[in-house]
């Protein structure tokens, strides 16, 4: 087997220039892929493409009111609130959210977060091809991830803002593994953990997905490490242990763990008062959503929903061409003519073999498989392991054209530019989403309410509501609709009168003259977080039924009530936990000078 290193030329100055250029080239080509981004009007027919518009109105609403880590989304649940970010990875929003404070507007802020999901995934999987098998490979596995189709359904069909994003972060915490691998040393360690964090802050399934097979992966590089191939000394066999490589492989995954504990901790602690068997029930049991093989292949195409059976309305295939030379690609790294030609063939095989394993898992046959690990059911469904082949078919494919590069001096040569076309011609056809012109409520709290009255049964539900609430258990739902200011407190008990009140997306107030002993309802869903004071003093607050609605009680006389959405000890906790990491990786960057002065095989500068 080829020695287990980075892809070298001897010409490393032309080699150097050349990787420059064609990663370029790489970006350049994503760009077909992303032109309906730049048509005016959006993609509102897809699946969840009025949610990733208007999440982003509520997180903008909960973070310019000074909320950092937003959690609460105000307008749900009728306008009631709901803890969204508590149980839904959030990063995809604050890159969105960062393009909404440079002057976009919301609609082209999204816009603009899908066209970096595009280009950051398309150079990740390009560097991390050209690692292994060079420049020629970098650059058709970019193409072969870019227009995968399942690429387009999550971007075109589903609108799946945060997995797409997480699409594109897979293949940097790969690459930032590998070049630990293969140099352990801190920054490289420090690259390898924000990577992590970033993955797991991008989207929970997708970390579900990607993990273990990063976990694997370092199992199967030990392994070959300590294969019985070490030198004969003495008649003692001597075994290189890869103590360092272990130790700080371990060490990043655990640093990323903790940067992502302001989501993770909360989300473990306080998901079960947000009522998240809900997402896990009914349409979205993944015994409804399994892939049968020949839909792996099929052209059709459609902008429908996944449904039980063979006769779904989307797209599962996993492009016949990418599979094709992903297929190549194996029987080379398994043949011995690839001796001397594929570099990394341990790689390529654990490809293969992981592209086989979710190609299985996803099809009926693995149902016992998933009836018996708890974990994968968070997945929802099964197909979205095609998220994983994208990746390693993408990965496989360049592996094919390395070995068919006509001469290992010669970087590039026809063979990679005439794939990379044929790979886009074939899935040009799926860049074609069904636009339609925004209106203004699309990018208002208005497009909640107008989504929870068309789909009453995705309002969610929190803890202490008896059912998800109703269109007529909601006083706010006329306001809404009226365009009028909402009224969001109410005495619901004793006589007395709201002098004033005002509300924000993570706080309420109103000044009340109670002629005795009062009921005061907000209409916010109660959750841990709220607090309430009245003239100052913190008092105790109840959850009112039906709906678990923030109350109090009140004394007779003139009092300014206020209640704040604010911090709880596992939100405490996990952002102590982040902070120490994010500072852990600060020191770690800090203190590798030798790394200061060297390439980084990462970003691709010194």
């Amino acid at each position: 087997m080829a020695k287990d290193a980075p892809f070298r030329d001897p010409a490393q100055p032309l080699i150097r220039r050349s990787a420059d250029r064609h990663a370029w080239l790489a970006l350049l080509l994503v760009i077909p892929a992303l032109l309906p981004l730049l048509a005016p009007g959006y993609f509102f027919r897809a699946h969840d493409a009025h949610h990733s518009v208007f999440w982003l109105v509520e997180f903008d609403q909960a973070f310019r009111d000074g909320a950092l880590w937003p959690i609460w989304a105000p307008d749900h649940l009728l306008g009631f609130g709901y803890p969204l970010w508590l149980v839904y990875a959030p990063l995809a929003y604050f890159a969105a959210e960062a393009f909404h404070l440079l002057g976009l507007g919301f609609v082209t802020a999204v816009k603009a977060t899908w066209a970096l999901g595009f280009l950051f995934g398309a150079l990740g999987v390009y560097r991390l091809g050209r690692r292994w098998w060079g420049p020629a490979a970098g650059l058709v596995a970019a193409v072969a991830y870019t227009y995968a189709p399942y690429h387009f359904v999550q971007i075109y069909v589903r609108a799946a803002l945060a997995e797409f994003i997480a699409l594109a972060i897979a293949p940097w915490v790969l690459l930032a593994f590998v070049a630990l691998w293969d140099d352990p040393r801190p920054r490289r360690a420090a690259w390898a953990a924000l990577s992590v964090g970033a993955l797991l802050l991008a989207h929970s399934a997708a970390s579900i997905t990607y993990l273990p097979v990063l976990g694997a992966f370092l199992v199967v590089k030990t392994l070959i490490v300590l294969w019985p191939r070490a030198r004969q000394r003495g008649g003692i066999r001597l075994v290189q242990v890869p103590g360092p490589k272990i130790v700080w492989a371990g060490a990043a995954l655990i640093l990323g763990i903790c940067l992502a504990s302001i989501f993770l901790i909360p989300l473990l602690v306080e998901k079960r008062f947000a009522g998240e068997s809900l997402w896990l029930r009914n349409t979205y049991d993944y015994s409804l959503h399994f892939v049968y093989p020949a839909q792996f292949f099929s052209s059709g195409w459609g902008f429908g929903f996944s449904t039980p059976g063979a006769n779904d309305g989307m797209s599962f295939q996993v492009g016949l061409l990418t599979f094709i030379a992903a297929a190549l690609g194996t029987v080379l790294a398994l043949s011995g003519a690839a001796r001397g030609r594929l570099a990394h063939r341990a790689e390529a095989i654990f490809l293969a073999i992981g592209s086989l394993a979710a190609l299985f898992l996803m099809t009926p046959a693995a149902k016992v498989i998933w009836d018996t690990v708890p974990l994968v059911s968070m997945l929802q469904f099964p197909w979205r392991l095609l998220a994983l082949t994208a990746l390693t078919l993408a990965l496989l494919a360049g592996a094919a054209l390395h070995w068919l590069e006509p001469s290992p001096r010669q970087t590039v040569s026809p063979y990679a530019y005439v794939a990379a076309l044929a790979l886009i011609v074939a899935s040009f056809a799926y860049t074609r989403p069904e636009l339609v012109a925004v209106r203004p409520q699309d990018e208002s709290p208005l497009a909640v309410i107008e989504f929870e009255m068309a789909y009453p049964d995705m309002r969610g539900i929190t803890y202490w509501a008896e059912r998800q609430p109703a269109n007529e258990d909601s006083p706010l739902l006329a306001e809404y609709l009226a365009g009028q200011p909402l009224v969001k407190a109410a005495i619901v008990t004793g006589s007395g009168v709201i002098i004033d009140q005002s509300h924000t997306a993570n706080s309420a107030r109103a000044r009340v003259r109670a002629d005795e002993t009062v009921h005061l309802r907000f209409y916010t869903a109660y959750f841990p977080g709220w607090r309430a004071t009245v003239d100052g003093q913190p008092v105790a607050i109840t959850p009112d039924a039906p709906n678990g609605l923030i109350g109090l009680d009140l004394p007779p006389g003139e009092h300014e009530v206020r209640i704040r959405f604010g911090a709880t000890p596992a939100r405490r906790i996990g952002v102590g936990l982040s902070l120490a990491a994010l500072a852990a990786l600060g020191a770690l960057a800090l203190i590798d000078r030798r790394g200061s002065r060297r390439p980084d095989p990462i970003m691709g500068r010194t």
